[in-house]
């Protein structure tokens, strides 16, 4: 295992640590040498047992429950998502869970926030036009949510990095086989990209500046 030499945020909190993509970050993380403290509604059941590992209970809708999960930690990752219905399903699950999160991060002195949405949230020049005219509406229930979710974020006075992937899959990591640029998504990618890749880049996002407070599309190369 890795030790925590050189990690500039070397104590982390995990949000949405049981879905497939949060245990791929707590399992990456771990591998590098952070402490990480992963919140879930049944810690007992957590799948994931190491020295360096702290499951804990808390309520994400709740500031008073997290602040004591957030205190004295470096940075928080939130992985939350909606794993119920469909993209067409409304849901405030990211508006309603990020407002606790962030007023307990400054409550405590923690700055340094990374969390997921999704691609072409926010409307854009560069957006493809049959997504505005039809996915947009199709979705606006769920894809509302994740833009008032960012703005947030944005509004907030944390270092944020936003990571929007498209279509999440089961593959293998690579560390390499996936682009990234700010915006609403990457140029000539693919259409998916492997949550464990995404995992990848939300850990990388920390150890540099170059994706401080911007909304950052990553996708699996073509």
């Amino acid at each position: 295992m890795a030790t925590a030499a050189g990690l500039l945020f070397p104590k982390l909190v995990v949000f949405g640590a049981t879905g497939p993509t949060g245990l791929a970050v707590v399992q990456q993380a771990l591998e590098k040498g952070h402490t990480v403290t992963a919140v879930a509604r049944n810690p007992e059941s957590f799948p994931i047992k190491q020295e360096n590992l702290e499951v804990v209970k808390g309520d994400i809708f709740d500031v008073e429950s997290l602040v004591p999960i957030i205190e004295g930690k470096n940075a928080v990752l939130s992985c939350l998502g909606f794993h119920k219905g469909t993209i067409f399903s409304p849901t405030t699950l990211y508006s309603k869970s990020i407002t606790p999160i962030t007023s307990a991060m400054e409550r405590t002195g923690v700055g340094r926030l990374v969390c997921m949405t999704g691609i072409y949230t926010q409307k854009d020049p560069s957006n493809p036009r049959l997504w505005d005219w039809f996915g947009r509406p199709l979705a606006r229930a769920f894809i509302n949510d994740m833009v008032l979710m960012e703005n947030i974020v944005m509004e907030s006075k944390i270092c944020y990095t936003i990571v929007r992937p498209p279509i999440l899959t089961k593959g293998p990591l690579t560390e390499t086989n996936y682009v990234v640029a700010e915006g609403q998504s990457v140029p000539r990618s693919a259409w998916r990209v492997s949550r464990a890749d995404v995992a990848h880049f939300m850990l990388k996002s920390l150890q540099t500046n170059e994706w401080d407070n911007k909304g950052v599309a990553i996708a699996g190369k073509k």
